[in-house]
């Protein structure tokens, strides 16, 4: 497979965003906004609770736990697509006959696009964040192993996204109209990726066993592993060590990877053009 149309299709999609990155600016203001939100509610649970400082809620100080949610909303920023919402596009407009004409694979046409967004947003989005947001919510750098361990994960995560996004978007060919299955993926992700609150919080609620089995899901790879890597709290008070993190998104993103293929090669014989 020749790897320099790919590289195009990346230099291109980054190339694109430059020309609407204006946006971008207001988004670190808004992302600026959802930090602080979770900042002034955290500070009033650690009042209420009358914690001293350096005392710790479920592993976590305070300043820990803002590192933790100003981290995971700047990955969050820096590896989001739309892949599924424009494949679905493109299938109800009818202009994925032009996707199927081209000499290219499908998927690997969408994950290019998908890796120059990534590249742009990392440059231009979650960096200008990092410098307004580590100052201004006190922020602190990675902790033990997280200045090797995160980048690894970051990776990982933006993978095992978007093979998950390409699955959601391929839905299209078959279920036609997939806004009700993209929402409940938003909400999925927002809830059991760990972003709005660290998943081993909710053990008391929950369960040992429940959290086993949500971390267990390619939701807890997008969010949680990464930023708990970055606070050096991965294997510590029975959560799982690096390698474990590492195996599991491997094999989530491999079996994404071959049901993406699989799904794939059904949709193609039974493709309707809905548009054109």
């Amino acid at each position: 497979m020749r790897i320099g149309p790919y590289l195009h299709l990346m230099r291109t999609a980054f190339l694109k965003l430059m020309a609407y990155r204006m946006r971008y600016v207001t988004g670190i203001a808004t992302y600026a906004i959802f930090v602080g939100v979770q900042y002034f509610i955290w500070k009033a649970v650690f009042a209420a609770r009358e914690m001293a400082p350096g005392e710790q809620l479920a592993g976590l100080d305070f300043p820990s736990l803002v590192t933790y949610i100003a981290i995971g909303y700047i990955a969050r920023a820096a590896y989001y697509n739309n892949l599924d919402s424009e494949i679905a596009a493109r299938f109800q407009n009818g202009q994925v006959v032009m996707d199927l004409l081209r000499p290219l694979s499908f998927h690997g046409n969408f994950l290019a696009q998908a890796a120059g967004e990534t590249a742009f947003r990392v440059l231009f989005f979650a960096l200008p964040m990092s410098l307004l947001i580590f100052p201004l919510f006190g922020v602190h750098p990675p902790g033990a192993d997280g200045w090797w361990q995160f980048p690894l994960l970051f990776l990982l995560a933006f993978w095992i996204n978007a093979e998950f996004n390409l699955l959601v978007g391929t839905c299209a060919f078959f279920l036609e109209d997939i806004t009700g299955l993209m929402s409940l993926k938003r909400n999925l992700v927002m809830l059991a990726s760990g972003l709005l609150v660290p998943l081993h919080f909710m053990r008391d609620l929950l369960g040992d066993t429940a959290i086993k089995v949500i971390t267990a899901l390619p939701f807890a790879l997008i969010g949680y592993y990464p930023v708990l890597a970055y606070v050096g709290q991965l294997g510590i008070d029975g959560t799982p060590g690096f390698s474990d993190a590492l195996m599991l998104g491997l094999i989530w993103g491999l079996g994404f990877r071959c049901l993406n293929l699989a799904m794939w090669a059904w949709a193609k014989r039974r493709l309707e053009i809905q548009g054109g």
